[in-house]
């Protein structure tokens, strides 16, 4: 075997592998929902939601270490629960896709139409963005991966530029009694946003792969990779929600659907407004390219298309960015509505309960044991799926 193939993976490089699977177009929306909670609840809501990212992590990690050969959720999924089981996962799987890119789609349409409507001074619509951001994104992802790669990059620096900008031209513009406001039932429906937030679990697998099945490599990835964006949310959260007025802050949250739009209506700085939007471009726009990608493949393994020679990428490119688009066309303003779905359904279901139930039934009903196993025992699997299964009825 090459050197390539058989050198282990950095630390640093695994942390900001979960890092940046973490950070994107969530963090767009969940300003518009923590402003209505305040800054002290919606605090207290991300620690719950990191604490829950990173323990689940843990369980899949424990999962995956049962094997030999590289697996994934829904082969966990079969081994432990059978078919049925890997029926429910595949399903939440295209449903967490699809909320995700619908997302994408409305808040990316969003952005286009704003953009060329200040560019030409024109009334661009929404359903012109949405089309645009569309072809946009699948020209560039069926140019292939080396292509994908090199945008990523270039919009990562952007991410960083914009945000850095915007937190110190933000920073000045804060009231500190600004940060009192609190409003603890609405805590709960920042959660499923939140849990977006701190999305990397479909990457242990990989993770894992990476650093050749060094645990104490990998556990440190786990909480640090969840801790740096963690940090980022934490900074972010603080300068918006210090930039907005109380007595505005309801009323703005129900009309908007994503920060730039809070921003717009309560923000007296221009150079914030600017970068917010420039912002908002990068951490939608970035991870858009590489999820489509990312379905793409998910969809030709899935569908078994790998094993034959006629180039089905027009099909599969039609079925990941067609059905999602004309869905954001016809219901406008679904940005906060799919991510919220995302997060506290489908992600609750997947990286919350699914990866209790495979723990259990292999630690205890199929005695599996492998190099590590998660701690706190059965207490730490009952607290995950309370927690789960909590959430699902509470918000509902």
């Amino acid at each position: 075997m090459s050197n390539e193939l058989t050198k282990k993976g950095s630390t640093l490089s695994a942390i900001f592998l979960i890092t940046g699977c973490c950070i994107g177009a969530g963090m767009i929306g969940f300003p518009v929902m923590t402003a209505t909670a305040g800054f002290i609840p919606s605090t207290i809501a991300m620690i719950l939601c990191y604490l829950f990212a990173a323990g689940s992590g843990l369980l899949l990690l424990e999962a995956t270490m049962w094997f030999d050969y590289k697996v994934n959720l829904i082969s966990l999924s079969n081994f432990t629960l059978g078919k049925t089981g890997k029926a429910i996962t595949w399903f939440f799987f295209l449903f967490l896709f699809y909320c995700l890119f619908v997302a994408y789609i409305d808040g990316g349409g969003q952005i286009f139409a704003n953009s060329l409507s200040s560019l030409f001074h024109l009334n661009v619509a929404r359903e012109i963005g949405i089309i645009l951001c569309v072809a946009v994104i699948g020209a560039i992802t069926y140019l292939g991966t080396r292509t994908v790669s090199l945008v990523s990059r270039i919009f990562l620096v952007g991410l960083i530029a914009s945000f850095i900008f915007l937190i110190a031209f933000g920073i000045p513009s804060m009231q500190g009694d600004r940060l009192l406001h609190a409003n603890w039932p609405a805590m709960i429906s920042t959660i499923p946003i939140l849990l977006i937030c701190f999305g990397y679990q479909n990457l242990i697998p990989t993770l894992i792969d990476y650093l050749k099945k060094d645990l104490r490599t990998i556990r440190i990835a786990i909480f640090v990779g969840n801790l740096i964006p963690f940090c980022i949310y934490l900074i972010w959260n603080t300068v918006i929600l210090g930039i907005l007025p109380e007595e505005n802050t309801i009323n703005a949250a129900s009309q908007s659907d994503m920060v730039t739009g809070l921003l717009q209506k309560a923000a007296e700085s221009e150079s914030v407004i600017f970068f917010a939007q420039t912002f908002s471009f990068f951490a939608i726009l970035t991870p858009f390219m590489t999820n489509t990608i990312a379905f793409v493949d998910f969809l030709k393994d899935g569908l078994n298309l790998s094993k034959y020679k006629v180039n089905h990428a027009s099909i599969l490119y039609g079925l990941v960015l067609v059905p999602p688009m004309l869905l954001t066309l016809f219901y406008p303003h679904l940005f906060l509505r799919a991510l919220g779905l995302a997060g506290g359904f489908a992600d609750v279901i997947l990286f919350g309960i699914m990866p209790v139930l495979i723990v259990w039934i292999g630690r205890y009903k199929k005695n599996m044991i492998g190099p590590y196993q998660a701690p706190g025992g059965k207490l730490f699997l009952l607290l995950i799926f309370l927690f789960s299964l909590g959430f699902l009825f509470i918000r509902n």
